[in-house]
């Protein structure tokens, strides 16, 4: 719960700062939609997905928070190598996130060398 809560936070921040300057794309009604039915999970991450692909397919800034997120459901998910991707995004495209971003990476990092075998 402690490192959702470093993703959303940060998001929910800057969320205020810059609403309307970034394609949002519907992503306050699917957050608010995922925090009300869990179960659609899968929905949730195929609006995040939408949301980084229409922004980098118009050459937009994806909106703060976005990449985020989305490697955080990596994360969720064990796939800490996707994550790794996706939190590196958010800390290049927002430096302010930096703190954050980097504590992200370095667990992730952690949780890789810890599933890897004794020795090697």
């Amino acid at each position: 719960m402690y490192k959702r809560l470093l993703v959303v936070i940060p998001l929910l921040l800057l969320t205020g700062c810059a609403t309307q300057k970034y394609a949002w794309n519907g992503y306050d009604d699917s957050l608010y939609s995922y925090y009300k039915h869990p179960e659609n999970k899968q929905k949730y991450i195929q609006k995040l997905q939408d949301i980084i692909t229409r922004s980098e397919q118009s050459h937009a800034k994806v909106p703060p928070g976005i990449y985020a997120e989305y490697g955080y459901m990596f994360y969720e998910a064990n796939d800490y190598p996707q994550a790794i991707v996706y939190f590196t995004k958010e800390h290049d495209a927002w430096p302010e996130s930096a703190f954050f971003m980097e504590k992200m990476i370095r667990d992730s990092k952690a949780m890789i060398d810890k599933a890897k075998p004794k020795g090697s």
